[in-house]
Parts: C-alpha cells; sequence; structure tokens
C-alpha cells in the first residue's frame, strides 16, 4: 500500500492543534490508536507504560523482531504561529520538538505495512513522557515490554538547521547523557538587618554556582565536552526586612559521555557539601531528570546508512553527539539499534522554540527512510537465522 498524503498532513495538523505535556498524553494515544485501527489497522496493541503502546505488525513467517518509535508528548512552550490555521488550542503548550511529525511519520510507516512483511515483527512503539526522561524507562520495565524484546530499535529526531530530507548519524553516542538536579540550602531566617543572628544560604548558593564553572572546565575538553548549566534558582520573600533561610538551585550536566556527567555530578556534590558546611547550612539534594546518552550501534550504523542509500536520501556522517537528551537511550542501553537525525531545513526555527512547525514535507521522507531500514533490517536477520 502506497501512503495517503493527504491523510496523514490531516493527522500531523490534528495533533499539532491537540498537544498534551508529559504524562498527560492521553488523548494524543487515544487519537493515534483511532487512526491506526482505521487507516493501518496493527494486528496487535500492546499497552505500556501511562499512555504508551506499541502497535504490533507480524510477517508472514516467524523472524526478528524490529522496533521503532515516536514520542506522544509535546512541551510546556506557548505557540506564537498566529499565521496557521492549526496552530495550538491549548495556551502554553506546543509541539515544539517535532514529535507531532515522528507520530505521523510511524502512521505512515504503518500505512506501508497493509501487507505486512515476509518474515518477522515491525513494532511501531508511541511513547509517553520523552522530555521528562522517563517514558522509555518506564515502557522498558513496563511487564508487558516483555511480548516485544526487539531484535533491533530504532528512533530518528527531526534536524532544524540541517539539509531538509538528508540523514546524518554516527557510531557510538548520538545524544548526550544529561542529569537535571535541585541544590537546597536550609539555614535559618532573620531580620535583614541583623543577617549575622540568622544563617542565609544566599552567599553559599552563589559560590556554588560559581562553582559549576570550575567544575565543568576539569571535564570539558574539544575532544568531549562537558556542561553544567544553572537553570532555575529561589531564594527568600520580597520583604526588605527578611533575611531568608531557604533557598534552591537547579542545574543540568552533561555530556556525550555518561560516566563523565556522573563523575561531575560526584565532584559537583562534594562542592556543595563543602560549602553547605563552611555556612553552617543543611542541604538536600534531588535528581529531578535523568537522560541516558543514546547509543548507536556499528551494525544499526550501517543499516541506517543503507538505508539512506536505498530510500535516495543523502547521508552525513557527524563527528559529535548532539547535546541535548533523548531518553531512546534507555532502549539502546539493551537493545541493538540506534538514532539518526532528518534535516528538518536550514532555514527552519530551532527545537523548542515557540515559532517552530514541523514541515509537512518531511514526512515523505521520514517514511521512505524508515520502511527502507525495516525492509533492510529483516532481511538482514532472516539471513543471520537462516546461517
Amino acid at each position: 500500500m502506497t501512503i495517503n498524503l493527504d491523510q496523514l498532513i490531516h493527522l500531523r495538523h490534528w495533533l499539532h492543534a491537540h498537544p498534551e505535556v508529559s504524562r498527560q498524553e492521553n488523548d494524543t494515544a487515544q487519537y493515534m490508536r483511532q487512526f491506526l485501527s482505521e487507516h493501518a489497522t496493527p494486528d496487535e496493541i500492546i499497552p505500556l507504560a501511562d499512555a504508551g503502546f506499541a502497535a504490533v505488525y507480524k510477517g508472514a513467517a516467524p523472524g526478528k523482531t524490529v522496533l521503532i518509535r515516536a514520542e506522544l508528548d509535546a512541551l510546556p512552550i506557548h505557540e506564537v504561529n498566529d499565521d496557521i490555521p492549526y496552530r495550538s488550542v491549548h495556551d502554553g503548550v506546543g509541539h515544539k520538538c517535532g514529535h507531532d511529525g515522528h507520530m505521523t511519520i510511524l502512521a505512515g510507516v504503518a500505512q506501508t505495512l497493509s501487507d505486512r512483511p515476509a518474515t518477522g515483527r515491525v513494532v511501531l512503539l508511541f511513547q509517553p513522557d520523552e522530555e521528562t526522561g522517563t517514558g522509555a524507562r518506564e515502557c522498558h520495565a513496563h511487564k508487558n515490554f516483555q511480548q516485544i524484546r526487539p531484535d533491533f530499535a530504532f528512533a530518528l529526531h527531526n534536524l532544524p538547521g540541517f539539509v531538509k530530507g538528508e540523514i546524518f548519524c554516527k557510531t557510538g553516542t548520538f545524544a548526550s547523557a544529561v542529569k537535571y538536579v535541585a541544590i537546597e540550602m536550609t539555614g535559618i531566617e532573620t531580620h535583614s538587618a541583623q543577617p549575622e543572628t540568622g544563617v542565609s544560604p544566599s552567599f553559599a548558593l552563589a559560590e556554588l554556582t560559581l562553582m559549576a564553572q570550575e567544575v565543568q572546565a576539569k571535564y570539558d575538553d574539544p575532544d568531549a565536552y562537558a556542561l553544567i548549566v544553572p537553570i532555575f534558582n529561589r531564594m527568600g520573600v520580597q520583604s526588605s526586612g527578611v533575611s531568608p533561610a531557604k533557598g534552591e538551585a537547579h542545574f543540568t550536566l552533561r555530556s556525550g559521555s555518561g560516566s563523565t556527567v556522573e563523575a561531575m555530578w560526584k565532584d559537583f556534590l562534594d562542592c556543595a557539601r563543602v560549602i553547605a558546611e563552611k555556612h553552617g547550612l543543611n542541604l538536600e539534594t534531588a535528581i529531578k531528570e535523568e537522560f541516558a546518552e543514546t547509543a548507536t550501534s556499528e551494525k544499526a550504523f550501517d543499516l541506517i546508512k543503507r538505508a539512506a542509500g536505498n530510500a535516495g536520501l543523502g547521508f552525513n556522517l557527524i563527528n559529535r553527539p548532539f547535546r541535548w537528551g533523548e531518553d531512546f537511550g534507555e532502549i539502546t542501553g539493551y537493545y541493538e539499534g540506534g538514532m539518526f537525525g532528518l534535516g528538518a531545513g536550514q532555514d527552519q526555527p530551532d527545537l523548542h522554540t515557540p515559532n517552530y512547525d514541523f514541515p509537512d514535507d518531511l514526512l515523505e521522507y521520514g517514511i521512505r527512510m524508515f520502511k527502507e531500514l525495516i525492509s533492510n533490517t529483516l532481511a538482514e536477520t532472516e539471513t543471520d537465522t537462516n546461517l
């Protein structure tokens, strides 16, 4: 079956207009399940964590399993694209990472599977909570994932700023490891006219924020980047007479290497403990979000490169991982596979900006790429089985 592009564009526009943030994607999941039921009926639907589910398309004969992943969630970012008829109907929420396009690509892949592969299974995973780093982890941990257990797992991410319709990939880390941490320091509140009678976290948190630069410099080098970025702080009340007792600061730590992130966090936590003790403050820390590095295996890289050639798409080798986190590493950490980028156009707004809108003409490229990747991977694993 060939794809129905008008139908898919209508789907993408509905998804774009009705975004749901992480852990609230129930309507999105229901709409996707209904679309598949009506236009690309799977052999089985496997419920997974929260709104997540997998649509299974079984081949004529037994064989290996290929999993393709798309994300359900949008972002807490207000849409400013007032010129499009399908702008978000929810103030403060928008599909600003292109997950509406990723889901629609998988819907198009489902349409191409109406005749089913000769052997094996194709599993289309519609995963919640990617933006929080928890979705892939919880779907994988769900008891129903034992029914899937893929031999290969793949995902794409659209890349604004890159040539439209071209493929970008590398072996090893594709998307970075990220740890989002909160550090709270608590002392004793007092009158701001007598700060010496209390214990304020003000200067301690300022000292810690500056220390982030020193810890980062220890690990950052031209060949392997490392970042510690302050992203939020809160302290005190808006009253001239109160010296605060409690304050908190949040940071993201990221690198192409998960071990580097862990080492940075250990050093930074040690600094926080020393500073808190010096100032007489109680210290509490919390890891709010965590993304494992997403890596592409050598074999998966070869399959991706071959699929791009078969699909008539340009292939580009990148030499550095992307700095953003991607929770698909919770899948590729257990199963062979990988992630690749799909150029969304050099003049497109960046991801996570208020005016980003996934280009409709990118859908065909993504569908062609996954169609070839599935075909090549199942043929490869079929050969392996016959050996």
